[in-house]
């Protein structure tokens, strides 16, 4: 069945920002992006379904093209959408509160956490990027949803498309149980890595939901450190207050403000350190 939504959002909205972070991680077949849109097919608990979000910043919204096989989730996956998008971020009052913190600070106005679909993607994706580069981790992650993943094809002959609304053929990303179950040979990465991912995967598809949700809590699985659980936290869990200090490329962004004779405490961002983290990475 296909839904069309609009859903809105508080302006400002960095939509190209949002957009550049997508696309140069995005993966063909499960993810789509362009100028003007980002969609994707997901898994939500028994269903499946896909979606493009076009944005039409005159009207501060998003149009919703969505296919999904089980009306009764729509609820839920309408929310998570919004979440994806982080929809319902007050990015005035988030600012806000970063530029009294650090009135040094160059803010982008209208900057949004670019969220995952589910945890165990985010986690899956943190610990495939371990150590290399966003290239690296998006052609190793590609490997895995081409190989793992379920099949996916066209939507059905006579469903109705707006123009740019459509969904591709490609791919779901594939369960935990699938990862668990695999040898993972075919990914180009240390045997340790390939042993974290499956480790990692029996873990979820056994505990509990509450404990899968405790990201702070999966540091106690061998190859899992605290880089790997925040970046998941922040991108998977939408979580507003994590600082990714130890990360490369915060580290460069630090660097900078340093040299320029400045002084960051990330302390004073809280609760939304996860929203200083973006804008020192779009530094």
């Amino acid at each position: 069945m296909i839904h069309l939504i609009s859903l809105s959002y508080r302006p400002p909205y960095a939509w190209a920002h949002l957009c550049d972070f997508l696309m140069s991680r995005h993966l063909p077949g499960l993810e789509w992006v362009g100028d003007d849109h980002y969609g994707r097919r997901f898994h939500w608990r028994e269903a499946r379904g896909a979606f493009t979000a076009v944005h039409e910043p005159r009207h501060h919204r998003f149009a919703i093209t969505l296919t999904l096989d089980d009306p009764s989730a729509l609820p839920d996956v309408v929310r998570q959408i919004r979440r994806v998008l982080d929809l319902d971020a007050d990015t005035a009052v988030i600012e806000a509160h970063l530029a009294e913190g650090l009135p040094g600070l160059a803010l982008i106005e209208g900057l949004r956490l670019p969220n995952t679909w589910s945890l165990f993607e985010a986690g899956v994706r943190a610990i495939l990027g371990q150590q290399v580069t966003v290239v690296a981790a998006r052609k190793l992650a590609i490997q895995l949803v081409t190989t793992l993943g379920e099949p996916a094809t066209l939507s059905p002959p006579g469903h109705y498309f707006p123009p740019g609304h459509y969904f591709p053929p490609g791919h779901f990303f594939p369960p935990p149980q699938a990862l668990a179950a695999s040898d993972l040979g075919f990914l180009g990465m240390p045997n340790a890595r390939r042993d974290t991912l499956r480790r990692f995967a029996a873990w979820y598809a056994d505990a509990a939901p509450a404990e899968r949700a405790r990201t702070e809590h999966w540091t106690a699985l061998k190859g899992i450190g605290p880089w790997t659980a925040d970046y998941a936290a922040m991108r998977g869990a939408a979580h507003p207050d994590i600082w990714l200090g130890g990360d490369l490329g915060i580290r460069k962004a630090l660097a900078s403000v340093t040299e320029s004779g400045g002084h960051l405490d990330p302390n004073v961002a809280t609760p939304w350190r996860s929203y200083l983290t973006l804008q020192l990475w779009s530094r």
